[in-house]
């Protein structure tokens, strides 16, 4: 007897089970509150005058505050609003660690939300130190705004801003893609970046800066001394350096592909082209040396 068409699954039907299949085993989208509270870590610590003070971010905005001796705290805020379909688990990781003096700030974003909609993430940590320290900041991806201090820097971000002000000591910066703007520094400076704005003013024993793809923009205060050899250079950009009238130094600028322009009065002792110059300044003195590829030098008075 042959079946009756009813008792035979047509291609469409099996299709619509298989969908229908799909359908419950997928997860649900649900719609998520727009807003939520935010979440709150904080740690104090007692020290002794001069700390060291590891901050490490995925993430996050840094903010270090100068304070009384003797303390070190630390608050980590993390608010996300969001509107629309989400679906995973999103919530950053802190983690305060402490060895005698020495002391760690973590503060790690996993990335485990997916939204279909609209987020505003704020990621926020603030540390307050004591004004004599020894400081590092790690960043893959995040900003640095630091009040004025006093002892060893070292700043290094992936990609986000390095901003301070008032700095005294030896201080290091290396950033991937950020700008790097630094004022009314005292002491010894070493920039390097992969592709940013670099605008620096202090006074200096030491400077020695780099950028891939950037202009440089320096001027060394009243007070500063070439105490061993300087260095400017940059691939892609061009280079400003201001610096007072009585500086001693070995002069040597040259520019690949762009103009020197001096607002100086150097006597020339080898040469000097529409690239390159080479003098002494008062009397000469250890290096100044000044390297661009792509863009122009330009030398003047800071007092």
């Amino acid at each position: 007897m042959r079946p009756s068409p009813l008792a035979s699954p047509t291609l469409a039907d099996a299709v619509k089970a298989l969908l229908a299949l799909v359908v419950t085993a997928s997860p649900v989208l649900a719609p998520s509150p727009a807003l939520a509270e935010p979440k709150v870590w904080t740690q104090d610590w007692e020290v002794s005058t001069r700390p060291v003070v590891h901050i490490r971010v995925d993430d996050a905005h840094v903010h270090v505050h100068a304070g009384p001796s003797g303390r070190v705290s630390s608050r980590v805020e993390y608010e996300l609003k969001r509107s629309g379909m989400v679906f995973g688990t999103h919530s950053p990781t802190v983690v305060f660690e402490r060895k005698g003096d020495e002391m760690w700030i973590n503060a790690r974003d996993p990335k485990g939300l997916t939204v279909i909609g609209i987020v505003d993430e704020r990621f926020t940590v603030d540390v307050i130190v004591p004004r004599e320290l020894t400081l590092t900041f790690h960043s893959s991806d995040g900003a640095l705004d630091c009040e004025p201090l006093s002892g060893r820097f070292e700043f290094e971000s992936g990609d986000g801003a390095v901003r301070a002000t008032g700095l005294k000591g030896d201080v290091e910066v290396l950033t991937g893609d950020g700008r790097v703007t630094l004022a009314e520094l005292n002491g010894k400076l070493s920039v390097r970046t992969g592709d940013g704005h670099v605008i620096l003013n202090g006074r200096f024993d030491a400077l020695d800066v780099t950028t891939r793809d950037g202009r440089v923009e320096a001027t060394a205060l009243p007070g500063s001394r070439v105490m061993s050899a300087w260095s400017l250079e940059s691939s892609d950009g061009k280079v400003e350096l201001r610096i007072p009238h009585d500086l001693a130094a070995l002069l040597d600028a040259r520019t690949r592909d762009g103009h020197v322009r001096v607002d100086l009065p150097i006597p020339v002792s080898e040469g000097r082209s529409r690239n390159t110059l080479v003098g002494e300044l008062n009397g000469g003195g250890p290096a100044l040396r000044i390297r661009t590829r792509d863009g122009g030098i330009v030398l003047a008075l800071s007092d």
